[in-house]
């Protein structure tokens, strides 16, 4: 596998949002290729995702969180709508406007289908895929 080149721009970008992070510990990758860069890494506790575009925008911030901190209407919107379904992880994205989404992994109690689904912090259901 080779090594991603991230210019300086992108690493300058990324350590005014995260001044304390080594970039040694940064796995990079691309979200979409030639596109938007995505940054990876844990501070032990939380693992965070960044995504960066080719211009230096971040457009996100994607932090995991404990299932017990995801607010009580997503996780009464997600059970209603997959009413058989576990639910094994949960992330909060943060986009650069502000706004703010959860993304929870699901498992079917059936067959083992595994998918992720993003609501609003209010309980709005916006998306159902796979490693969206």
């Amino acid at each position: 596998m080779s090594k991603l080149y991230v210019p300086n721009e992108i690493l300058r970008v990324f350590k005014e949002y995260y001044p304390d992070v080594n970039l040694s510990d940064v796995e990079w990758g691309w979200e979409v290729p030639a596109k938007i860069y995505e940054a990876s890494f844990d501070n032990g506790e939380v693992d965070f995702e960044v995504e960066i575009t080719v211009t230096g925008h971040v457009l996100l911030s994607e932090v995991s969180m404990d299932l017990e901190d995801v607010p009580e209407l997503v996780l009464k919107a997600a059970n209603a709508m997959f009413e058989d379904h576990s639910i094994e992880e949960a992330d909060m994205i943060q986009y650069s406007n502000g706004d703010i989404s959860y993304e929870l992994a699901l498992k079917s109690a059936d067959n083992g289908e595994a998918f992720e689904a993003h609501f609003r912090d209010d309980g709005l259901f916006l998306a159902k895929g796979y490693d969206l």
